[in-house]
């Protein structure tokens, strides 16, 4: 007959498994559901203003951002920003401002995750799935679904939160916890190979959160995973470059190398730049603990781009002395890009470059 104390540890370690990979599914489904549907909700208006209102460097830093901020999809923003390169409707120096404005914009929802709403999730989906299947217009169709996606985030959040207390009475985990869990090195590995792999920041960034909250990962561990996130989620926009023109690699190059740059500066200041975010949070915000990884998210990309956008000229000649144009080679299309399919006023214009630069 089995030994009770081994059936209870096994049924404990299926208990973490399920709500620790279920609910970090369902948190990465609802961050992407919620972009999806604020993405279809504000699209239109939002291609055009990427593609008319980001002529000069600040006026795209700040359209990056409030875009961002709206539709909580950067891998969006920076793909379309991709696309709209390499189809010659925007220059390399108004996408590297976007790009600025997308990662402080993508940070809102760490800022959210730390709020506790975990008990209002379920009233949320609701509320988002009746808009949805009731109402007749596209648009408010799009926008339930951006609620439901926000409520099965958090709900994702409260399942995954349901697994640490489990992980705390366990001895095991908590020695894996403690030997491993207070290495900031260590943890920007794993969250950068972790947001290449599932190719969600918000997602990772929600479990650090998690993690840090129940005293599982030291604060500078929680960083070191936080700017790890920052450099997987450039593996979007790479992959989205691959076929792509020269200027739309350098926009590519652009957001990996400003992210890159980045964090190995923070990596150099790591002690002050930590003691920095504790005295914002704790002696200028007044917040408590659980906003910790969350102002280190944001206040990482502010000051990144705030460093970043007085040298914009040099870091743009310095992104095309390392990606020289292509000499030499066959004609390909140099302009035309299929995310620029749905709108026509910039495809029309990459068309008509393309015939030019065909002729």
């Amino acid at each position: 007959m089995p030994d009770l104390n081994s059936l209870i540890q096994e049924n404990t370690a299926f208990q973490i498994a399920f709500n620790l990979f279920g609910g970090t599914a369902l948190l990465m489904y609802g961050v992407d559901f919620m972009g999806g549907g604020l993405e279809k909700a504000s699209g239109k208006v939002m291609k055009k203003i990427l593609s008319v209102l980001t002529k000069n460097l600040y006026v795209a830093f700040f359209v990056g951002t409030i875009l961002t901020m709206l539709v909580q999809s950067s891998t969006a923003i920076t793909v379309m920003t991709v696309g709209f390169v390499n189809a010659g409707l925007m220059n390399l120096t108004q996408a590297v401002g976007i790009i600025y404005g997308t990662n402080i914009g993508t940070t809102i929802t760490a800022q959210l995750m730390s709020l506790k709403l975990t008990y209002i999730a379920l009233p949320i989906i609701a509320v988002g799935f009746y808009i949805m299947s009731f109402s007749k217009k596209h648009s408010t169709k799009s926008l339930g679904q951006a609620i439901m996606g926000f409520g099965l985030m958090f709900l994702g959040l409260k399942t995954l939160n349901a697994s640490l207390p489990y992980i705390k009475d366990s001895e095991t985990a908590r020695q894996l916890f403690l030997q491993y869990g207070q290495n900031p090195f260590l943890g920007l590995f794993i969250g950068m190979i972790a947001t290449m792999l599932i190719h969600s920041s918000a997602a990772t960034v929600a479990l650090t959160i998690s993690l840090f909250s129940a005293d599982l990962i030291s604060f500078p561990a929680a960083i070191g995973l936080t700017l790890g996130d920052n450099i997987g989620t450039c593996i979007t926009a790479q992959m989205a470059s691959l076929k792509a023109n020269t200027a739309a690699r350098r926009t590519a190059w652009a957001h990996t190398l400003y992210n890159v740059i980045g964090v190995l500066l923070a990596v150099i200041v790591l002690k002050p730049f930590s003691g920095m975010i504790e005295w914002i949070t704790f002696r200028i915000l007044h917040e408590p603990r659980a906003f910790l990884v969350a102002n280190t998210h944001t206040f990482f990309n502010i000051i990144s781009a705030f460093v970043f956008l007085p040298i914009t000229k040099y870091y743009v000649l310095f992104l095309e002395r390392i990606i020289p144009d292509r000499k030499g080679k066959k004609y390909e299309d140099e302009h035309l890009d299929r995310l620029l399919i749905e709108t026509p006023v910039a495809a029309l214009k990459a068309a008509t470059q393309e015939v030019i630069y065909a002729a």
